[in-house]
């Protein structure tokens, strides 16, 4: 095998240098049981231990057992939830950023506020087009005050030769302008 050949192999140890914020030893209590624990196991377990708590008259109903359910119950969602992953980050980062995500301005921001989008508006401009006539006056008179331009003679209208007979007349104002420039 060649040198241009050979596989390429690339290594990632991204995942493995992540080390997410675990609880995993109480002071004089020593290591707690099936831990360490990510802070979103342990405000799963939290929030399912009260709501079991506030919720005891809908399902607390089968004696001693039910001291066993409010362990088990709390302490299993929370090992769910060690081995669910969202794109590769445990759920609570995941619905944080989604939150983030759906809160955030279309536009995006721009200085830490909302980036507002002006309304697109129609664009507006002047062409201004200045024929010089031939006879330009001297400098010195141009300099005290510009003498009125002579009005010019009407020209007898052009007697129309083959190749003009063949090119068709200018449509907009600009082409007929543009037209008579040439003429001259």
């Amino acid at each position: 095998m060649s040198a241009s050949e050979e596989e390429l192999i690339g290594h990632s140890y991204t995942r493995a240098r992540r080390h997410p914020l675990v609880i995993g030893k109480l002071p004089g209590a020593g290591r707690l049981p099936g831990g360490p624990y990510t802070i979103t196991q342990v405000m799963t377990m939290v929030i399912s231990f009260g709501l079991l708590v506030m919720t005891r008259d809908l399902w607390a109903h089968f004696g001693a057992m039910n001291f066993i359910l409010m362990a088990l119950i709390p302490w299993g969602l929370a090992w769910v939830l060690r081995y669910a992953r969202l794109d590769g980050r445990d759920p609570a980062r995941a619905v944080r950023s989604l939150l983030i995500y759906s809160s955030t301005p279309a536009q995006g921001r721009l200085a830490g506020k909302p980036q507002r989008v002006a309304r697109p508006r129609l664009a507006t401009a002047t062409c201004t087009v200045r024929v010089r006539s031939a006879e330009r006056p001297a400098p010195a008179a141009a300099a005290v005050t510009p003498a009125p331009a002579p009005a010019r003679p009407a020209r007898p209208a052009p007697v129309p030769t083959a190749a003009a007979a063949r090119r068709p007349e200018p449509k907009t104002g600009l082409q007929a302008l543009l037209a008579s420039l040439d003429e001259q």
